[in-house]
């Protein structure tokens, strides 16, 4: 029981539930290629994500062979064709390439037309896999990332200064369809606000002391932001409200 309030596994239940809102809510064609799909020794249970998408064929791909890869692939040069796959994941990977504009580069490539990218990267998480842990993104930086794409939507989960993690999602074209889902996400979202607070409350707690008293002086709401350039204050609050949106530059895009 006690190993459940792990900082990990806490962070993967986060992005467990927003990757069952985005199967929920954008309902993703198949096939699936799960970039960094490697399982860590002890989290296999919580790092398989195909049971989020049933009937779907899914495709694990990694550096290294182990628990959830099917392949081994490098995520800077892909082997796959060109327009080979309905969705493309990379969840918690981009941290640790040493290029990850050319990894999303190169999830854009093997995309279909009508294609879905969903990526996560940590914000406030300590160093793992270290060397090879190279960046941390803001949600105005993973904007930038995406900029080449026609859709994306960006939001943060955690306290609102200081979130324990950053979504992106992109599409190869524009739809009003892309935007029906956003809403119905938006919904999925509000609907497990209870779990998702408790989980990065307890985030926060453990990575790091200062937010914790924040939450308790008010100043570290917890809550699901989505980022919106166009927006005076960038930030459009989704779940609980915070008094205040933080304000970010765009930062320049790592090729």
């Amino acid at each position: 029981m006690l190993r459940r309030f792990k900082p990990t596994i806490l962070a993967i239940e986060v992005i467990n539930a927003a990757v069952s809102a985005f199967s929920k809510s954008f309902s993703p064609s198949g096939p699936i290629l799960d970039i960094g799909s490697y399982h860590q020794p002890g989290y296999e249970k919580w790092c398989d994500r195909r049971v989020l998408f049933p009937g779907l064929e899914y495709v694990g791909c990694d550096i290294r062979p182990g628990p959830g890869v099917d392949r081994i692939e490098n995520a800077h040069h892909l082997s796959f064709s060109d327009a080979s796959f309905g969705t493309v994941m990379l969840l918690e990977t981009l941290e640790h390439l040493p290029r990850p504009k050319r990894a999303i580069m190169e999830a854009r490539r093997v995309l279909r037309g009508d294609g879905l990218l969903l990526l996560s990267v940590p914000f406030n998480y300590r160093l793992h896999g270290f060397p090879s842990d190279y960046w941390r993104f803001t949600a105005s930086g993973i904007y930038q990332m995406l900029n080449d794409f026609p859709w994306k939507s960006v939001f943060s989960a955690g306290p609102a200064l200081n979130p324990a993690t950053i979504i992106g999602i992109a599409a190869n074209t524009q739809s009003q369809d892309l935007v029906i889902a956003q809403q119905k996400l938006e919904a999925e979202l509000r609907s497990q606000t209870r779990l998702l607070c408790r989980r990065l409350f307890w985030c926060a707690l453990h990575q790091r002391s200062r937010d914790l008293i924040g939450l308790f002086l008010g100043r570290a709401e917890i809550s699901v932001t989505f980022f919106d350039p166009g927006q005076a204050e960038y930030y459009r609050p989704t779940l609980p409200i915070p008094d205040a949106a933080t304000r970010t530059r765009a930062d320049e895009s790592l090729v």
